[in-house]
């Protein structure tokens, strides 16, 4: 089978210096997109404006919409409007890129071969990408710039990719779906920090209100020790944008993120 069908979505929440990079992967992976702005206060709004032409879908949520219910309301979205217009759905967070087990294809092309061979919805690998002494301030793309890195092996499961079908109702992505999955997990580069000044409008802002219940432990931990949030590049591996991505965690994320209390 070729032609796949592929659908790409994005929340979006004040990752404007990012935007343009996700959606023009996307738009590179052969994939439709839809994009939900969850009332940024960034240059966002304007980008989305700008690229509306290569867009199916922009939608406006106002901020006052509860966070913990997007990713529902999404699901519910997509199962109504979209999966039978469309064989494959890719929905990485706004600060993520997904890319195939390796690095000899492209991501479309592997998602084409889990297609054909029955596979029903893939996890990723978690490569955190992240800010640090050694980036070039001059790089015009912020994934020029960030090019330090570690693979975070004990995070959520980051489900970011299945069939159309097998859609439901989506927790963060982390829910597994019904049918096979993924024999081999894929790899995803994730970019929450890019510069000192974007970390901190990141921990002091723009995530310091989000609540689960009472608790924002990763946030409110990182806002204790934001002097201490920009790693050392030697701390990490480096990504030339073509080798393998090193599966190898140099680097403990709990350092940085702290552990749920439930985990505890």
């Amino acid at each position: 089978m070729s032609g796949l069908r592929c659908l790409g979505v994005l929340l979006c929440y004040n990752d404007g210096d990012l935007l343009e990079e996700s959606i023009g992967y996307l738009l590179e992976q052969s994939h439709d997109l839809i994009a939900w702005d969850h009332g940024s206060t960034d240059e966002t709004p304007a980008i989305l404006e700008r690229v509306r032409p290569h867009l199916r879908e922009i939608r406006r949520v106002p901020r006052e919409f509860d966070f913990y219910e997007l990713y529902p309301a999404m699901s519910r979205h997509l199962i109504e409007n979209y999966i039978r217009e469309y064989d494959w759905i890719s929905w990485p967070d706004q600060d993520e890129f997904l890319e195939g087990p390796a690095r000899d294809r492209s991501y479309y092309e592997y998602v084409l071969e889990a297609h054909e061979s029955g596979i029903d919805w893939i996890q990723f690998h978690n490569f955190n990408f992240w800010c640090t002494d050694e980036d070039d301030p001059a790089a015009p793309r912020a994934t020029q710039r960030v090019r330090h890195y570690s693979l975070w092996p004990d995070c959520p499961p980051r489900i970011r990719s299945w069939r159309a079908r097998a859609t439901n109702i989506r927790h963060f992505n982390h829910n597994p779906l019904d049918g096979t999955p993924s024999p081999r997990l894929f790899n995803l580069r994730h970019y929450p920090m890019r510069s000192p000044s974007q970390m901190r409008a990141r921990v002091l802002r723009d995530r310091a209100g989000l609540r689960r219940g009472n608790l924002n432990f990763q946030y409110e931990n990182m806002a204790r020790r934001l002097d201490s949030l920009q790693i050392p590049a030697a701390a990490l591996h480096f990504d030339d944008g073509a080798s393998e991505l090193d599966p190898e965690p140099v680097f403990n994320w709990r350092e940085i993120y702290g552990r749920a209390p439930e985990m505890d």
